[in-house]
């Protein structure tokens, strides 16, 4: 697979095309794309995601053929389920609007930038320097016809974005994987029931336990990376703005002493 920063940097490929290819990937791969796009937008909020990731998973797992995507039907009831109430046909049109290849499935990065819109559009207008074109003040609800703008946003490289920071949530995601395969090999030892299947299940309760505690840990190291990322991130700010107002002097003092010289010729040829 591509890395985040190939995927979002790569201008020979169109953001459908880049969309298509990053909706192939597991649920985890998503969720850890979207966290590095926007890490920085969704401040202490970011533990919502994977925590989404996992209910998405098993709404979609408990429900459908697979864990990996949702029908049209499936995914309004989960938006319903997490997100501010609408009416079934805003639902069905907010739907519709996000399955981008029209296959009747939603996968975890499509319900995302669902689920995201508002955030994700502040982002897009903040970025352009420009007010907004909707009426974003309804948490996005029957907000439709802004696909373009999602994409466009979420193949932006946030500012700041460190390799420390990429790092740390390349090992989360890393350890989501290897949690999730443990879980599945658990859950089939558990469902053959005996003294082996009894084990299984408590292990599996221990396993669900340790999960806040590894989260705490993770979000420690990434609030530190965040920082860390922030703060070079201000300073190379700083050193830009310092850049520019030495050029701007420069650029003035040129001028001053290019308008000396011809007020100097003007003279020169009175004088003669």
């Amino acid at each position: 697979a591509r890395s985040f920063v190939d995927m979002a940097k790569d201008p020979t490929v169109g953001l459908a095309a880049r969309f298509a290819e990053l909706c192939q990937a597991p649920p985890v791969d998503q969720c850890e794309f979207f966290l590095k796009s926007f890490i920085f937008a969704l401040g202490d909020g970011w533990k919502e995601v994977p925590t989404l990731c996992d209910e998405f998973q098993k709404h979609a797992k408990a429900t459908g053929p697979s864990e990996a995507y949702m029908g049209h039907i499936q995914a309004a009831d989960f938006l319903q389920k997490h997100g501010q109430t609408r009416t079934g046909l805003e639902r069905r049109k907010e739907v519709e609007d996000i399955d981008y290849n029209h296959d009747g499935k939603i996968v975890f990065l499509e319900y995302l930038l669902m689920h995201y819109k508002v955030m994700i559009l502040k982002e897009y207008y903040s970025r352009h320097e420009t007010d907004p074109a909707e009426d974003l003040s309804t948490n996005g609800v029957g907000l439709v016809g802004v696909g373009d703008k999602l994409l466009e946003e979420l193949f932006s490289m946030p500012e700041g974005l460190s390799g420390q920071l990429e790092a740390v949530l390349e090992a989360f995601s890393a350890d989501k994987k290897a949690r999730e395969a443990k879980v599945k090999a658990l859950e089939a030892k558990a469902s053959l029931g005996g003294v082996k299947g009894m084990a299984a299940k408590n292990e599996l309760i221990i396993l669900d336990q340790a999960d806040q505690t590894e989260l705490n840990r993770i979000e420690i190291t990434l609030n530190a990376a965040k920082r860390k990322a922030a703060k070079q991130s201000g300073a190379e700010a700083v050193a830009a703005a310092k850049a520019k107002e030495e050029q701007a002097k420069k650029a003035d003092h040129a001028q001053r002493r290019a308008s000396m010289k011809e007020r100097a010729s003007i003279f020169e040829k009175k004088k003669k």
